[in-house]
């Protein structure tokens, strides 16, 4: 992912701003009601802005049932509407692709900064104003401010007009960027050094000129330039003329439109699971797939098992593993016909069966051996007419024996199986566990309820490629040691072919440590085998702390030897040693 970190403002819990590092997997951990939660909130409220284009949330629909933000009203930190929630995302400039990128190819980080308000600014309050702002509480919840950075230096700045615009309210002209574009740009012009240099040296003043006119669509979250103004060669000399056109509006029109297209494919990759995963119906086949919670309780992970043989071989391992969930059940798929369907086209089978058996008998014999069958079957009418039932004697038992010889009962049958299902399309796959000691299929709601509550986790982690993966508390119904064994399933996802980032909301110790062990191991060596190599750079331990006025998000920093380079605030994870000591 091209998204390396995020920060949030005025949100929720959080008053100052805090950052939160995306790596491959990032831990966030806190007491409860601390606001842990709302870092991965956020993230939901911004995908939902992409998506719609409204800021003024009640449902993410990425959220289902778990994130009710209530509006702009509810998730404004303190419920003070005249404040504005401030977003901020980082950007690997090497890892763009794409409109403008080759402008920030040499950068190491772009920084995106916008606010989301409810209210008007006037057309004179700028981004650096001292005039107090105009505010509506019945106005549209909008992007208020929209800023750039690229290596940490200001490059431009914009904020709300009327009409849901941006305006452009300054354009940093001493940034290397803006000075790198002007210089090649006027470089393509025939003029003289001399001019070139007295050009260059007045380009300030051109901006100062030509900024102010520049607006971009504020529809959605990530504004868009849309108006570059144009010189008027008729009223101008001709320096002034190369001076305003060498200007690279254009360009800067490209790199915004590039970093925004960027950062709405980054965040189109987040996939939300909620803390309380759905228990499913007990016939799966038959559960509603327009439930709001499909995809935020994990519902649809059931499909996925379903109709992937390969997630469904990982799972069944995980669920059968002697190491991990150590259950006697498999997951399998079974086809359901409608009754209707079998009755009336078994009697058609069978008779075209008979036929072929008769065929196949009377391929093998001779013009002699047939007089010899008719003669036989004459003679078999009569007998077969005087028989007793009860007879135990009787010839029926020796012909069922022969025509059994001839045709394998178990082949026919599920030929017919396979002809009926592939001519229904509207035939039903039914996903089973069974019980692999006796065949018996039982229903998820057989088993206890912690395989309904870990199955989506799994799915998340096995189905899931290069996709932002936010999970609320994937430990939740299950005992430490498979908490632990968590640690290595989010571990492959992320460092192996997957290329999955996780952002995780726990209070398992048991999944931490697991990190941590495997962090050691790599340092030492000792990796069990299967297990990949994991560095401390890979792995975000993060502690949501609230005090009395703000929520600070605290780093963990983690050591090759899978140590804490400082202790835990507030004597986080000791409670084990209180206990025991």
């Amino acid at each position: 992912m091209s998204l390396t970190a995020f920060s949030i403002a005025n949100f929720k819990a959080f008053a100052a701003s805090q950052r939160i590092p995306l790596r491959p997997i990032t831990l966030i951990y806190g007491a409860n009601s601390s606001g842990k939660s709302s870092a991965i909130h956020a993230l939901a409220l911004a995908h939902h802005a992409i998506e719609t284009g409204d800021l003024d949330i009640q449902r993410p629909r990425i959220g289902g049932e778990a994130i009710d933000l209530g509006g702009f009203r509810q998730y404004v930190h303190r419920r003070e509407w005249a404040r504005q929630v401030e977003l901020g995302f980082e950007l690997d400039p090497t890892r763009l692709n794409g409109s403008g990128a080759e402008l920030v190819s040499a950068a190491r980080e772009i920084r995106v900064e916008l606010a989301i308000g409810k209210g008007f600014a006037s057309e004179q309050q700028t981004l650096f104003g001292d005039k107090a702002r105009a505010f509506d509480p019945d106005g549209a919840t909008r992007v208020e401010r929209f800023a750039l950075d690229v290596d940490g230096e200001f490059l431009l700045a914009m904020s709300a007009r009327r009409g849901r615009l941006l305006g452009m309210d300054r354009l940093e002209p001493g940034h290397a960027i803006i000075r790198d574009l002007c210089r090649r740009r006027l470089n393509q012009f025939n003029i003289g050094q001399e001019s070139k240099e007295v050009a260059f040296d007045t380009y300030e003043r051109a901006l100062n000129f030509l900024v102010p006119n520049v607006t971009a669509s504020n529809r959605g979250l990530f504004p868009r330039i849309e108006n570059v103004p144009e010189t008027n060669a008729a009223h101008a000399e001709v320096r002034d003329r190369v001076v305003h056109d060498f200007i690279p509006l254009d360009a800067l029109r490209d790199l915004m439109e590039g970093i925004g297209v960027a950062l709405e494919d980054e965040l189109g990759r987040l996939h939300y699971l909620g803390p309380l995963r759905s228990y499913t119906p007990r016939h799966l086949a038959f559960s509603q797939h327009h439930d709001p919670n499909r995809f935020a309780g994990g519902g649809y992970a059931w499909d996925v098992v379903r109709d992937n043989p390969e997630v469904r071989s990982l799972v069944n391992q995980w669920l059968g593993d002697s190491e991990r969930l150590k259950t006697p059940y498999e997951l399998q798929v079974r086809d359901l016909l409608q009754a209707d369907m079998v009755s009336g086209e078994v009697p058609a089978k069978l008779r075209k069966a008979m036929h072929d058996l008769l065929a196949s008998l009377l391929s093998r014999m001779d013009a002699r051996e047939l007089i010899d069958l008719k003669v036989l079957a004459d003679r078999r009418a009569e007998q077969i007419a005087e028989l007793d039932p009860e007879d135990e004697e009787d010839l029926i038992p020796d012909i069922e024996e022969l025509l059994s010889s001839m045709s394998d009962e178990g082949e026919i049958s599920d030929r017919w199986v396979e002809e009926m299902v592939a001519a229904r399309s509207d035939a039903i796959q039914q996903l089973v566990l069974v019980d692999k000691r006796t065949g018996t299929p039982v229903s998820h709601r057989d088993v206890g309820i912690g395989v309904s509550q870990v199955l989506p986790v799994l799915v998340s982690a096995y189905a899931s490629n290069n996709k932002l993966l936010a999970i609320e508390q994937p430990e939740i119904h299950l005992h430490p040691a498979l908490q632990a064994e968590l640690g290595d399933v989010f571990l492959e996802s992320a460092l192996g072919d997957n290329g999955n980032t996780f952002l995780i909301e726990t209070h398992s110790e048991h999944l931490l440590l697991r990190i941590l062990r495997r962090i050691r191991e790599t340092t030492d060596g000792e990796l069990p085998e299967g297990s990949l190599p994991v560095q401390p750079y890979q792995v975000a331990v993060l502690f949501v702390q609230p005090g009395a006025h703000d929520t600070e998000v605290i780093e963990i920093p983690v050591t090759p030897e899978g140590e804490f380079e400082r202790t835990w605030p507030g004597g986080f994870f000791t409670e084990r040693a209180e206990e025991l000591f």
